[in-house]
């Protein structure tokens, strides 16, 4: 059994049973427990989770939204609240649970998990596993959280987290008063909460784990030491993250990876835009472009070498 864990509010239900056909159709051999933390969450909206996915198993946990009313969030900000539900996760889920894989419901799963959730946090009492992120933010980040910059900076989007390890440090206590005490500097809202606490117990693994939006630019800036492994992770993404404000059900998405989601989602019967409505204003933004001279940053689908073998 694999326990997964999303927070979500009512807004991104929808996003959610896509990550999760996505998920069931990449993992047909294993079982899952999926730990819905959520903010706002009705009868109907469980009830519709049990009847999609009927061969997962789900456990709901409701929490007040006053509880994050007032954490920090910027007028910038495209994340809700609901976000912070994940520093919570150590005292919410069972205490039976010992390891959870946290996923952001704007994911796409492409292949098997089991190898992620088989990697080892237990021995060298590390606390999550996740990609690391981009330049400037490994460096800027610690200077800003105030921890040593050469401990890098994680994307939480995707993480496997030792919840054992968390509650024997006392996690949520910690990150209340990390809040607290840092409440003007947190850009990257509990993301940057955890990488704070977790420094120094992380691993860092590969990008494919958490194929963030900026690697799929023609020119991404990453550390000159990754570049072999993003080559490999375009060959074989394991998880898809839609990690800019730009999602693919909208129509200024400019990232390869759009219509196999777009395609996936109607192969699930998940609605998430009008596609008329979707196509009209992402051809009209394209045309637009083409007159402005505009050139997108990202790389073309038939650039990805996933995609150009899978429609080949």
């Amino acid at each position: 059994m694999i326990d997964i864990a999303i927070n979500i509010d009512s807004d991104f239900v929808t996003y959610a049973h896509v990550m999760l056909y996505s998920l069931e159709e990449s993992n047909l051999e294993e079982s899952f427990t999926i730990h819905v933390i959520n903010i706002g969450l009705n009868d109907a909206h469980k009830k519709e989770f049990v009847s999609k996915h009927s061969k997962m198993e789900f456990r709901f946990y409701s929490v007040d939204d006053g509880v994050v009313t007032n954490l920090p969030m910027w007028r910038k900000d495209y994340v809700s609240s609901a976000t912070y539900l994940r520093i919570f996760m150590p005292d919410l889920l069972p205490q039976s649970v010992n390891k959870v894989l946290f996923l952001d419901c704007d994911t796409l799963i492409l292949d098997s998990i089991r190898e992620l959730w088989d990697t080892d946090l237990e021995t060298e009492g590390l606390m999550i596993a996740a990609v690391e992120e981009r330049p400037p933010y490994d460096t800027k980040k610690p200077a800003l959280l105030n921890y040593n910059a050469e401990l890098s900076y994680f994307n939480a989007g995707v993480a496997l987290i030792n919840l054992k390890a968390m509650r024997n440090c006392d996690f949520s206590n910690k990150a209340s008063l990390f809040i607290e005490e840092n409440r003007n500097i947190l850009q990257h809202h509990d993301q940057d909460i955890m990488n704070a606490l977790a420094a120094g117990r992380t691993k860092f693994i590969s990008c494919r784990w958490n194929l963030l939006d900026f690697f799929t630019f023609k020119n991404p800036e990453i550390q000159s030491r990754r570049n072999e492994d993003l080559r490999e992770a375009l060959c074989k993404p394991a998880i898809v993250h839609f990690s800019n404000k730009r999602k693919p059900w909208r129509y200024n998405c400019d990232n390869p990876f759009r219509n196999l989601y777009l395609d996936k989602a109607s192969q699930y019967g998940v609605i998430v835009e009008s596609t008329w409505e979707l196509e009209k204003k992402y051809r009209l933004r394209k045309i637009l472009y083409s007159i402005l001279l505009k050139k997108s940053k990202y790389l073309k689908p038939e650039q990805v070498t996933y995609l150009s073998d899978l429609f080949a």
